[in-house]
Parts: structure tokens; sequence; C-alpha cells
């Protein structure tokens, strides 16, 4: 399977508009092209920080922890959405067995389960999106003047898990002349998603990354 490192472009990118930028937190992030796949390597500790006692205490009481993942992968300068994904983890510590149980799952694929004996471990996995596939190669424009990049919101223990998921015939269509639509929306998604769950924490991947030309 062909396997390729994509560039990044150490640039200033726009985002989708100056509303809502103090939202997102500036991350770096790995990508890599593989096959028709856009892959992508990111940690997002602050979903569950060890220093916050409630979550440990609920996690070491053998409830499951559910982690939801929404990325959406935009072309600098652009608001429409080019691709999106979710996924969601579930963290649970096993007492008879004494050892954390990480179930990641993503649409349309079997359940991955991984098990840790190590707390911070198993944490460590569940917080990072490793090698998840973001976008495919074909709907993505090679070359050093088309930069794209990827925002996430992740959730802890989200009350309503359909929050974040785009309607059917709403503005999340690529139409251009309704691209400041799309981002309101994203923004009022985000502000009710943080009101509906435990932690809520988005990132924008930093610097923007473009398809190597062929």
């Amino acid at each position: 399977m062909r396997r390729r490192a994509l560039l990044l472009a150490g640039l200033s990118l726009p985002l989708l508009g100056a509303t809502g930028l103090e939202l997102l937190r500036n991350r770096r992030a790995k990508f890599e092209e593989v096959g028709d796949g856009v892959l992508m390597t990111v940690a997002m500790p602050e979903l569950l920080p060890t220093r916050d006692d409630d979550a440990m205490a609920s996690l070491e009481s053998a409830f499951a922890t559910t982690l939801v993942f929404e990325i959406v992968v935009y072309r600098a300068g652009h608001s429409a959405p080019v691709d999106q994904r979710s996924r969601v983890v579930k963290i649970q510590y096993n007492p008879w067995k004494e050892r954390y149980v990480v179930t990641t799952s993503d649409p349309g694929r079997a359940a991955q389960v991984r098990y840790y004996t190590g707390r911070d471990e198993a944490i460590a996995r569940a917080t990072t999106l490793d090698r998840v596939r973001v976008a495919r190669v074909s709907g993505l424009q090679r070359g050093a003047d088309n930069i794209y990049f990827a925002t996430v919101v992740g959730q802890r223990n989200p009350i309503d898990r359909d929050l974040l998921a785009p309607q059917s015939g709403d503005e999340w269509d690529r139409g251009q002349g309704r691209d400041l639509s799309v981002f309101s929306r994203w923004v009022g998604i985000f502000v009710r998603a943080t009101q509906s769950a435990e932690q809520t924490f988005a990132i924008k991947t930093v610097p923007g990354f473009y398809l190597v030309s062929s």
C-alpha cells in the first residue's frame, strides 16, 4: 500500500471568518497519506486530565467514560467542510481483572478493544486520535496551493450524542453561498455542546498540510 508523509505548510492560515476563533486551540498534528486516506494523529489530553479528581474517581468506580470526537477537514480560506468523521472511545476499569479497557468505534468499522494495566497509559490511548482517517485523498486537490487543516471537537460524557451531528439538508452542504452560515452553525453547536458534556475541548490543527504533487 502506498504511504506518503504529507508536507506541512508553515503558514498562518485564515480560518472560517473572525467569529468564533477563540473557541479553537491551535494544536500540532501529524498527517499521512496512505492509499486513498489521509490519516491524522493528534492528542487531546484536556478531555480527561489526571488532575481532575472527579473524572478520575468516576473512572476508578468502574463506570465507563465516553469520549466523542467530531473531526472536520477544511481547505484554507473556505468555510464549507471538505470531509467530516466521528469517533467514539470508551474507557472503563475492570476491578476484577485489574485492568483498563479502551474501546474505539469508527462508523462502518468493527470496534477495536485494547487492555492496559496502567491508568495513565489507558487515558493516553483514549485521548489520542492515533492515525484516524479524516479524509479521502481523491476528495482533495494536490499541490502547495491547496492547504488543508482539521478541527476537532471532543466531548467527555456528552448528554446528547446527536448534538454535533449535521442534519440532512441543512447548511452542512458544500454550497459556497452558505459558507458563513455553516461556521455560524458550528459555533452555536460548540456552545451548546459545552453545556451538555462534562468537558468539551476544541482544536484546530497547525500548521496546515498539503498533498505532494504526483
